[in-house]
C-alpha cells in the first residue's frame, strides 16, 4: 500500500481526504460505528488506486506516499 496515514492525523479526523476519494477507501466514515473510537483514520489497502487525491487536501499533512 503506497499511501498512509501517519500520526498527525490522531485527534483530528478531518473528513477532506474522505469527501476528495473517488473510491471510498478511507476510513471511518463519520456515519460508521467505529469513527467515535478510532484515534485516526486509515485507508483501505485493497481499495486504494493510488491516485493521491487525498494528499494535498489533509490539513495535517498526515497521509504520506511510502514506496512499497
Amino acid at each position: 500500500m503506497p499511501y498512509v496515514i501517519g500520526n498527525a492525523c490522531i485527534g483530528v479526523k478531518d473528513m477532506a481526504c474522505v469527501d476528495v476519494c473517488p473510491v471510498d477507501c478511507l476510513h471511518p466514515r463519520r456515519d460508521e460505528a467505529s469513527f467515535a473510537e478510532a484515534d485516526k483514520l486509515s485507508i483501505d489497502p485493497e481499495n486504494c488506486i493510488c491516485c493521491g487525491a487525498c494528499v494535498p487536501v489533509c490539513p495535517v499533512g498526515a497521509i504520506d506516499f511510502v514506496a512499497e
